[in-house]
């Protein structure tokens, strides 16, 4: 089972430029890091999910 990247809270390559731009690192940090969080959610889902035969 595949999930789309298509994510509403999915960080573009123009807000990532932004970021670096602007120096604005814990910004980016955050928001790198939630993402990481919401992956990990999924990946935890789609395993309790799963049943062994």
């Amino acid at each position: 089972m595949s999930h789309d990247l298509d994510l509403p809270g999915a960080i573009s390559e123009q807000m990532l430029s932004l970021f670096l731009e602007d120096n604005d690192l814990d910004t980016l940090t955050d928001v790198l890091v939630e993402a990481l969080e919401e992956a990990l959610a999924i990946l935890q889902e789609e395993i309790s999910g799963e049943t062994l035969h």
